[in-house]
């Protein structure tokens, strides 16, 4: 390989290394935004994926064990904890644990979880 070609093969990888990484930083900055938009001790759910605008509803441990608001019933679009809890699908009987810090921008998408979705309570 001649000296030219190696050095355009070698900034053609720095750019795309650059570019998977800027992507990446955007991403984070939305769940960081979305994380923000959530207060402490609280788990957002957001009816559509990618968390957009304010949350549909809010939980809180305090709150104890709580069906999901009609517009969130088994449609879950997306949600961020930050706050223990549990997400329990009723029929069949199912649950996931949440800690701090999870989250998912397409929680029904292809039959998770989030499209089964029916209450939330503080442990499992």
């Amino acid at each position: 390989m001649t000296r030219t070609r190696a050095r355009i093969l070698g900034a053609l990888s720095v750019c795309v290394l650059t570019g998977s990484l800027l992507g990446a930083g955007s991403a984070l900055a939305a769940d960081s935004k979305a994380a923000a938009d959530c207060g402490p001790q609280e788990v957002c759910f957001w009816q559509d994926n990618d968390m957009p605008g304010a949350p549909t509803w809010r939980w809180s441990p305090g709150s104890g064990q709580l069906n999901l608001p009609p517009a969130l019933h088994d449609n879950v679009g997306s949600f961020v904890a930050n706050a223990a809890a549990c997400f329990v699908d009723t029929d069949p009987a199912e649950s996931r644990a949440v800690t701090p810090g999870d989250y998912s921008n397409a929680y029904k998408a292809d039959g998770k979880f989030g499209s089964r979705l029916d209450l939330v309570k503080p442990a499992c």
